[in-house]
């Protein structure tokens, strides 16, 4: 395995890595969302809307328009975070895909990873119960209530399965995947050693979405996966746990006739389920600690 500091010959190696991690967070975010924007309002246009009816139709636009507001936000993610990771990895390294972790997984540690994720599911699905207990500004939650209705109405249409799943479930599993666990994960090593580093990009990936209701469920999930980045040594060991949530999550939804898995409830994750799937999920992660360690 190439020595980890060694990766770092490019012209920002030199970089406080940490204000490396930072700054493409920072920077990350409003490319992103203005990407996305830009994107859904030209793919409007292609569709016969007029430019300036475009710009001026507001919410209005997005839930009429939800498929294409998915198509915006994926092409957003492609260019503003995962276009910005592979960016700031080619001029910290002249290895960038070595240093992003993109290399072959082994499937013994994707099989783990996927048991994993399903023995704690129910768990992070009651402690997001308990998460939607705190109190939060009205406008954050009215903010997370509009997403939800714009989730709902994409997965109560007659889109394609197979689209969405591109949409929702693969674009942001691979290029989030990049972003987070590939540089900010590496930077976040780099500077703070593999524990803190594991857990600080936990706390961004969680915190990015701006989901205050379910922070600490994708807290949860964000630094298991990046555990996972770090003990495997692969990006796409966390790729397919990633696209493995987010597929469940929409086919539930579909099943659910438009319903969030987070909504379904206690039909699909009963309590005791929780309860058994922590002694499990920490069998999986001891197996995963002998396998890095044999």
């Amino acid at each position: 395995m190439v020595p980890a500091d060694s990766l770092y010959d490019g012209p920002l190696a030199r970089l406080n890595p940490a204000l490396t991690a930072f700054g493409v967070v920072v920077g990350g975010f409003p490319a992103y969302m203005a990407i996305g924007s830009v994107a859904f309002l030209a793919i409007l246009v292609l569709q016969g809307v007029s430019p300036m009816e475009a710009a001026a139709g507001g919410g209005e636009q997005l839930f009429e328009n939800v498929a294409a507001l998915l198509t915006g936000n994926a092409i957003g993610m492609v260019v503003g975070l995962g276009g910005l990771a592979i960016l700031v990895a080619r001029l910290q390294s002249t290895r960038p895909w070595l240093l992003l972790r993109v290399r072959m997984p082994n499937l013994k540690d994707v099989s783990l990873a996927l048991l994993g994720l399903l023995a704690i599911l129910p768990a992070i699905f009651w402690i997001g119960e308990l998460n939607e207990a705190i109190p939060i500004p009205e406008f954050t939650r009215m903010m997370e209530e509009e997403q939800l209705l714009l989730l709902e109405k994409l997965l109560s249409g007659e889109g394609s399965l197979v689209l969405n799943l591109v949409l929702v479930a693969l674009t942001p599993a691979l290029f989030e995947e990049v972003f987070f666990r590939g540089l900010v994960q590496r930077n976040l090593e780099r500077a703070w050693g593999g524990t803190a580093g594991i857990a600080a990009t936990g706390i961004i990936f969680g915190l990015f979405h701006l989901r205050f209701t379910q922070a600490l469920p994708l807290i949860l999930l964000g630094i298991y996966l990046a555990y996972l980045t770090w003990q495997t040594g692969s990006l796409w060991v966390p790729v397919i746990v990633h696209f493995a949530n987010n597929a469940l999550a929409l086919v539930f939804g579909e099943a659910g006739g438009g319903t969030e898995l987070d909504a379904l409830g206690a039909s699909v994750f009963p309590w005791y389920l929780a309860i058994l799937g922590i002694p499990i999920f920490l069998l999986i992660i001891m197996a995963l600690q002998r396998r890095g360690s044999s």
